[in-house]
């Protein structure tokens, strides 16, 4: 036994030997079989220079050329952002903790993928405004490269059949100081650049993405998108309900971790939802009760001052944060059968809360009960002065002819 154990790792030093000497050979092959294969390094494509256009037509060309200067007054995003097709493969969801450094500028980017392998990478283009210190001297531009990379690289590849909520951590070299930059735009005219898993690169077009909750007003100015977003959540198959100002969103949580430690909201903490009122994106202060994980929760949003007119399509892939750092996600159920469906709340001139007094009176019934009182006792007053009859007036004059009669 013990001569056929060392006959048998003599064999496999042996065979170690020969496979070592093949691969320095180039002559090793791998079996068909054994499911091992080789994958490209999934990288960013080298930097190609800018095609410049006449000063007064949109940027063309690619999102990974070279950063070049261009005009102040140079066309930017002149392509209209979609907001209607929650069906788009790639969706821009929320800009997050923009950040200045001397050459540098990086910022958090949520997109949400559907239907679709995540990606790598995601490269854009960005147009940097500069101002100057000095009055005599104008505003530069900057048509900036800009590189998003994954931030969970164990999602990449997978499939979203249901739709995933991705964040990217982006970068763009600046040429100037990036203290002095005053605007930032993500430029709509250039398609963006995807690099895949396997390092395959490709196209998309912004006409095939979706701008979703207020992402297309924060694209207009990254800059402002300072607060940082540290965890992200879904509401999945929300139903919607509302009850006078009232509007309810029931359903339940994924990807809660730090989510429901912070959004226990017992202290009144509320979350801001960006939610669509008649066709336009507005904030509402919302709180979270029945808070599980895997569980039926309601998110309860308060719109007494200021009514909403929305459908189930549209609070579809709505979102909101709160002040530390969580970010909320509603996903509707069967949100193509029923996105027609109206939602409506009323306004609400008033609030109160319920109280008892000492002696098991509610406040309204003791103000019924004073002003009852207050009443009674002004019709009473009423009541005696107009009873009240005058006393008969003094005639002197009879007194005066008295006193001079003759006795």
């Amino acid at each position: 036994m013990k001569l056929t154990k060392a006959i048998q790792k003599m064999k496999i030093i042996s065979e170690a030997k020969e496979k070592k000497l093949r691969k320095l050979d180039g002559t090793d092959e791998t079996d068909s079989g054994s499911g091992e294969t080789d994958t490209a390094e999934a990288t960013t494509p080298a930097a190609e220079d800018y095609e410049s256009t006449a000063s007064t037509a949109a940027e063309s060309g690619s999102a990974t050329a070279k950063n070049a200067e261009v005009e102040v007054s140079k066309p930017v995003a002149t392509k209209t952002k979609t907001t209607n097709n929650k069906k788009a493969e790639i969706q821009v969801q929320k800009f997050h903790t923009f950040k200045r450094q001397t050459n540098r500028i990086t910022f958090g980017l949520y997109f949400y993928f559907l239907r679709r392998p995540i990606v790598k990478y995601i490269i854009m283009r960005l147009r940097l405004i500069y101002s100057s210190r000095l009055r005599n001297l104008a505003e530069t531009a900057e048509s900036a490269r800009t590189d998003c990379v994954i931030g969970d690289t164990s999602l990449l590849g997978t499939s979203t059949t249901e739709g995933a909520n991705i964040n990217y951590e982006c970068s763009a070299n600046t040429t100037k100081n990036g203290n002095s930059i005053t605007n930032v735009t993500l430029n709509t005219d250039i398609p963006l650049t995807l690099v895949n898993s396997d390092g395959k690169t490709e196209t998309l077009d912004f006409g095939d993405v979706n701008f979703n909750a207020n992402s297309t007003e924060e694209a207009s100015n990254i800059q402002d998108n300072e607060a940082t977003i540290t965890s992200s959540s879904t509401l999945k198959n929300a139903v919607a309900y509302t009850e006078k100002y009232i509007l309810r969103l029931v359903g339940t949580f994924s990807r809660t971790r730090r989510l429901l430690r912070n959004l226990a909201l017992t202290n009144g903490q509320t979350i801001t939802m960006n939610l669509d009122n008649d066709g336009t994106s507005e904030a509402y202060d919302c709180t979270i009760n029945g808070v599980t994980d895997g569980s039926s929760s309601e998110l309860v949003c308060d719109t007494s001052d200021n009514p909403i007119k929305t459908t189930v399509g549209d609070l579809h892939l709505s979102s909101g944060s709160d002040t530390d750092g969580d970010q909320l996600l509603i996903e509707m159920n069967n949100p193509d059968s029923n996105s027609t469906e109206t939602l409506e709340t009323t306004s609400s001139s008033y609030k109160y809360t319920y109280s008892k007094s000492s002696s098991g009176l509610s406040g309204g019934a003791i103000a019924g009960i004073v002003i009852a009182c207050v009443v009674a006792l002004a019709a009473a007053s009423i009541a005696a002065i107009m009873l009240r009859k005058p006393a008969p007036p003094v005639e002197n004059t009879t007194m005066v002819d008295l006193k001079n009669d003759n006795i």
